[in-house]
């Protein structure tokens, strides 16, 4: 049920039977030590996860996640003023024969969320990463490439601003993992829609490129081909560099073509959201009412 954004007295009311309600039928947790807090700190450390479990904090990013299907294995609740609404709004739709709820005292929840201001609702997911066939359907898959980004906002960033601007997928090798907690809320929901495909081995995907006929282009800060002169029209994969290192020199070198977005001589770089969705949208202009191009396999530069 949606509510409203002035907070009535009724709808406080509301929202205060609703809580004492839940707070009686759900099973409290009152320890740190309570093996629930070890495993949401487990998945908070964890660099890479070996497994498809995903920590989500906020009634916002649960909220974007139950609508894209995804299902919650654990939802943890404590009182909170700031999101009580939105909170009882979420926390109704949740199937409780998928998840498992649970009311936690304020230190509780201090130590289950990986922020500093808890919002009052935390929950475990199961996010299967997206395989390639997912981030590159034909005819004409758009596929932006993410090389060694460390900042796991960024790479949340780059994946909300490519799906914003109509990409098929994201492929991410090393740096930040595009399913760890900073990226998912980086990306406001985004990861939940737009396959996201995680790797570490660049030549892997090279090779999973040249077998669906993608052209690969590598974005460099300079003397590449101006993006308007870029044809983008077809099936293709932009390699985007992380911060400070920008692209591995392989990566360069056997990509098809070297592009850059034309910056003043003072500026160094840009963000790499910001240049993500340059390129994209540019992409887009490109497509929007152009003939499709077959998908022809690409010429490969010697290294």
């Amino acid at each position: 049920m949606a509510l409203p954004s002035a907070l009535s007295q009724r709808e406080r009311e509301t929202c205060e039977r609703f809580f004492s309600d839940l707070y009686q039928a759900v099973e409290q947790i009152t320890s740190r030590r309570n093996p629930i807090v070890a495993r949401f700190r487990q998945i908070t450390r964890s660099a890479t996860p070996a497994s498809s479990t995903v920590l989500l904090e906020g009634p916002r990013l649960i909220e974007a996640a139950l609508a894209a299907g995804v299902r919650i294995d654990l939802a943890a609740v404590s009182t909170g003023t700031a999101t009580a609404r939105r909170s009882a709004a979420v926390l109704d739709r949740l199937d409780p024969t998928q998840t498992r709820l649970v009311r936690v005292s304020p230190a509780v929840m201090a130590a289950l969320s990986p922020v500093s201001t808890p919002s009052g609702l935390v929950a475990l997911a199961t996010l299967e990463p997206a395989g390639f066939d997912a981030a590159a359907p034909p005819p004409r898959p758009l596929v932006v490439g993410l090389f060694g980004v460390q900042d796991p906002g960024n790479t949340g960033a780059v994946i909300r601003a490519v799906e914003a601007g109509g990409a098929t997928g994201v492929i991410t090798v090393g740096g930040a993992d595009p399913y760890g907690w900073k990226a998912l809320r980086g990306s406001m929901g985004s990861a939940f829609r737009l396959p996201v495909v995680r790797t570490l081995d660049p030549d892997q995907v090279r090779a999973e490129a040249d077998a669906r006929g993608l052209r690969v282009l590598a974005a460099v800060p300079r003397d590449g081909t101006p993006m308007a002169d870029t044809d983008l029209r077809g099936p293709c994969l932009v390699w985007l560099g992380g911060e400070g290192g920008g692209l591995d020199t392989r990566v360069v070198d056997t990509a098809d073509e070297r592009v850059s977005i034309p910056m003043h001589p003072q500026v160094e770089s840009l963000n790499i959201a910001v240049a993500a969705a340059l390129i994209v949208y540019a992409a887009a202009a490109q497509r929007a009412g152009a003939t499709p191009t077959a998908a022809t396999p690409p010429v490969r530069h010697s290294a």
